[in-house]
């Protein structure tokens, strides 16, 4: 029994030698596949080997940072771990997501220190048209905008465009839904046809868009490729406007079509868990 349990430690020893001596690429895949908040709060800490390979700034060119689900325990501080995994990206960042927080001030501590940004998502952020507008002028190089629960205006839509001519993919789903009467308005349908032309990807779900903002897309965006109207009930078509939808999106979804899959889908299924919990 003895020599046995004397030899349990050589044996794990021998096998975390092993796991050291493991390349540095394989080990870098493989700490990336954990969670940002992960690797910030325990894989960076786990040993030296470890720690120099979260610090590389190749591990932060993307950066994934949402708040976590109601079933975990952690308190994170997601502002703070999110300008750290920044300033690990030494200025290579190209892509980062940030879903269930973040503030203006977030977004402007991003901008300046990441210069070759090509592609920015906000979800559920704090973060007005202005501010916005005003971080967008800072990341020129932008290929995709995706923004659900972002307020902004045509004028602010107007200054993107402006300031990122290499604008390929836009989202704009800023409502938060609520049974309301539609209403029908193309500002942001023009904004984004007079500044986009680039775009080959457009997401207004649950726009007031109707068949005249959509055909100036069309007409100013030449380049595009797919289009998702889902409830988008002021377009209608049936008609001329529809056939030439037809002829020129590879990928188009109907006002009417599915939401499942969609962040709307998921939205209203927190929504009902939220009203039923209430309820109780």
């Amino acid at each position: 029994m003895a020599s046995t349990s004397a030899a349990d430690p050589l044996l794990a020893m021998e096998e975390t030698l092993d796991w050291l001596k493991m390349p540095h690429e394989l080990m870098a895949n493989i700490i990336r596949r954990s969670d940002a908040k992960e690797i910030l709060n325990s894989a960076l800490k786990v040993c030296t080997t470890w720690s120099r390979i979260c610090k590389d700034p190749a591990m932060w060119r993307i950066i994934d940072m949402h708040e976590p689900g109601e079933a975990c325990d952690e308190d994170y501080d997601l502002e703070a771990l999110t300008k750290q995994a920044v300033d690990l990206s030494c200025g290579e960042l190209i892509d980062i997501s940030i879903q269930g927080f973040g503030t203006g001030d977030l977004l402007h501590y991003i901008v300046l220190r990441s210069s070759k940004l090509k592609s920015l998502c906000l979800k559920n952020c704090d973060v007005t048209g202005d501010e916005l507008s005003d971080a967008v002028k800072r990341v020129p190089m932008l290929e995709k905008l995706h923004l659900s629960y972002i307020s902004i205006d045509a004028y602010d839509i107007e200054v993107i465009g402006q300031n990122c001519s290499q604008l390929k993919s836009f989202m704009l789903n800023s409502k938060e839904f609520e049974p309301h009467p539609q209403t029908e308005n193309d500002n942001d349908a023009l904004a984004i046809a007079n500044n986009m032309p680039e775009l080959r990807h457009l997401d207004l779900f649950d726009s007031d868009i109707t068949n005249k903002g959509l055909k100036a897309i069309l007409n100013g965006c030449p380049h595009l490729e797919s289009l998702d109207v889902r409830m988008c009930y002021n377009l209608d078509l049936d008609g001329s406007i529809g056939k030439l939808c037809m002829e020129r999106i590879k990928d188009l979804k109907y006002a009417d079509d599915s939401v499942d899959n969609s962040w709307f889908h998921y939205w209203m299924h927190e929504y009902d868990e939220s009203y039923e919990s209430d309820s109780d």
